[in-house]
């Protein structure tokens, strides 16, 4: 059984509906938001309020609009090598920091105090988080990289107060990280 088709003329003249509704959006939006002052903006932005120098609702205490934030990201002073070295750096003291974690659980005693064992886990945490950050290019990373750097600091004087190797190598990890991840977070 055979179909038979008939031979159809298209115009070409005329776009297909897709392509005229977007284009038609795209200049509804910059209409609008040329009116507002507002550089290549959506419509759904300037419906939401957003102008080049909103904060992110996201940031919830960061201070600085996303503007100032990926200003600092993109910093010519931040070079790739420095960067992998805080990732290096981050993860090296979240392997390190989980290690020692197992080895105090194990140990027992004041290594295995709450207080110190949630230290390190926090450490390892963050670290970890950090290290993502990093990896992805997230716009947040300089905010990470304060917070683990003062994280690592704690984490470092508490490990400093035992007199084991391996605390006091954990303690020197840590402290390598948090300066790294203070000079990233600049």
């Amino acid at each position: 059984m055979s179909k038979s088709y008939k031979n159809e003329t298209y115009r070409t003249d005329k776009q297909p509906d897709y392509i005229e509704e977007l284009t038609s959006r795209d200049m509804r939006g910059d209409y609008v938001a040329e009116e507002a002052g507002i550089e290549a903006q959506t419509q759904e932005d300037i419906d939401e309020g957003w102008t080049e120098k909103t904060q992110s609702p996201l940031a919830g205490r960061i201070s600085g609009t996303m503007e100032e934030l990926e200003c600092i990201q993109s910093s010519e002073m931040m070079t790739s090598d420095e960067i992998r070295e805080g990732i290096k750096d981050s993860l090296d003291c979240y392997q390190t920091c989980l290690e020692t974690t197992l080895r105090c659980l194990t140990i027992g005693g004041k290594h295995a105090e709450p207080e110190h064992i949630n230290l390190l886990l926090d450490c390892t945490r963050i670290c970890n988080t950090n290290a993502d950050f990093m990896l992805r290019n997230s716009t947040y990373y300089p905010q990470t990289c304060g917070i683990c750097a003062d994280i690592c600091d704690e984490c470092g004087d508490n490990c400093d107060r035992f007199e084991d190797d391996f605390m006091k190598e954990c303690a020197g990890v840590c402290r390598r990280c948090a300066e790294s991840c203070r000079e990233m977070a600049r």
